[in-house]
């Protein structure tokens, strides 16, 4: 197949909006569909050399008469502001490296490249999610150390210390986070004056008392997102740990605690007022940009997205997830990241780090961030972000201090832990809508984690 470096369509990709839940049965079956490759995943890695090591990287110079080399690049950013600015990212790489070229495909490449290493078909380069547990299990990913040996810009002195955790396995990196989200709240800065509120809420306490205020002016206070990554902040901020004993990889679960009982009872009251509502993030941009939702739950991810539906009838403004009873908020770094699948010659392993190594770049990193709304991933980056940005997009300099907080951390790189997740999900909907009760919730939610992770290798 014959490809351009503009966003294409991977056979078979749907193009329309993903849900923004996922039950547990559709976990499963994409657990499925990952562990039946893995053994062929194995395979794929062993004949490759799954445990020789990579040589440094040294910077490719374009011969002449000599062809560049072609990375393909599986991401799944299919549209809006977000996949425009991936485009013209790799427009603008492409334009300045002769030696190499990038052309992008846009497929499902978390759940897709089991299924493509096997068969031969991996990229050369893909971004995933926090799925990464099975293939360096399978030794199907070249580590990036000896890329980053001598890289000015991906060091742990510059990249922010979430992301130099993520996909980090025994000292090796086999994921570098290329899309660095982090929860936040958007509002409609007009209804928050007309009920008086001068200042975003720093505390959970502080924003219950603001939805009472909101309520009265007849719109639906809060819109929340249902899922893992908007529940866990909270919870983490209330002295929650995401596996017994810490948040790194582990084998237990530890919801069914004081701060899961805590977490799960602040949202069911504030639910049952009919001061909150339970949405998908669609929805939830679409009812704020209509004034019919003072502030939503959302991601760093989605700030554009609500800039866009807002369509400048009102300012909005964002903060944080609120501090909890441990007296700090606490995040969780999300997103996509880069990885190398096994198979491919050195030169093209070159190739796709000059690209990710330029990718990390201060101005690549602070246009990035301007498009679309997620966080620089390092310090270099934030610092090219101009201040004069910041002060009129608030939500921006919100996640950024969020993602420079010691209390936000990397998701587990367990290969069950996407499985967990969807069970967080539909307990924690059960709770808040009273189908069942918290204590109902929180242990079958435990019981379920704890099978999932039975098992689950420390890698």
């Amino acid at each position: 197949m014959t490809l351009d470096r503009r966003h294409r369509p991977h056979p078979g990709t749907p193009t329309g909006a993903h849900a923004a839940r996922s039950g547990t049965l559709g976990a499963a079956r994409r657990r499925a569909a990952l562990v039946a490759g893995a053994a062929s995943v194995a395979a794929v890695a062993a004949a490759s050399g799954a445990g020789a090591a990579t040589p440094a990287a040294r910077p490719l110079a374009r011969r002449a008469g000599v062809a560049p080399v072609v990375v393909q690049l599986w991401e799944s950013h299919n549209g809006g502001p977000v996949g425009a600015a991936m485009t013209a990212l790799v427009d603008r790489f492409d334009a300045t490296h002769k030696a190499v070229r990038v052309t992008i495909v846009v497929t499902k490449a978390s759940q897709k490249l089991a299924a493509a290493l096997p068969a031969g078909d991996a990229p050369v380069l893909a971004e995933i999610s926090h799925y990464d547990g099975i293939y360096v299990k399978a030794g199907a990913l070249v580590s990036w150390n000896s890329f980053m040996a001598h890289s000015a810009v991906v060091n742990a002195s510059n990249v922010l210390p979430a992301v130099w955790a993520n996909g980090l396995v025994h000292g090796q990196h086999y994921r570098l986070q290329a899309d660095l989200k982090v929860s936040e709240v958007f509002y409609n800065e007009s209804l928050f004056a007309k009920a008086g509120i001068t200042s975003a809420p720093t505390t959970w306490t502080g924003l219950a008392a603001d939805a009472s205020k909101l309520k009265a002016l007849g719109v639906i206070p809060i819109g929340w997102k249902d899922s893992s990554a908007h529940i866990l902040p909270a919870f983490m901020s209330n002295g929650g740990t995401l596996l017994e004993g810490g948040n790194s990889v582990g084998t237990a679960a530890n919801f069914d605690s004081a701060a899961g009982r805590r977490t799960f009872s602040y949202f069911r009251s504030l639910y049952a007022s009919g001061e909150l509502q339970l949405h998908h993030g669609t929805t939830l941009r679409e009812d704020l940009a209509a004034g019919k939702m003072a502030m939503i739950d959302g991601t760093s991810a989605g700030y554009a997205k609500v800039l866009d539906a807002v369509g400048g009838k009102f300012r909005v403004g964002a903060f944080v997830e609120p501090a909890g009873t441990t007296g700090h908020a606490a995040n969780i770094a999300q997103g996509l990241g880069f990885v190398l699948p096994k198979g491919h010659t050195h030169a093209q392993d070159e190739a796709a780090w000059t690209f990710v190594q330029w990718w990390f770049e201060p101005a690549q990193q602070a246009l990035w961030a301007e498009r679309t709304g997620f966080d620089p991933e390092d310090r270099s980056g934030i610092a090219a972000v101009p201040a004069s940005y910041l002060r009129t997009h608030p939500g921006l300099a919100a996640s950024i201090s969020a993602a420079e907080s010691p209390d936000t951390l990397p998701r587990p790189v367990s290969d069950s832990y996407n499985e967990v997740q969807a069970s967080i999900d539909a307990e924690f909907f059960d709770a808040v809508t009273a189908k069942q009760s918290v204590s109902s919730a929180l242990a079958t939610l435990e019981q379920q984690a704890n099978g999932y992770l039975k098992g689950a290798s420390e890698l």
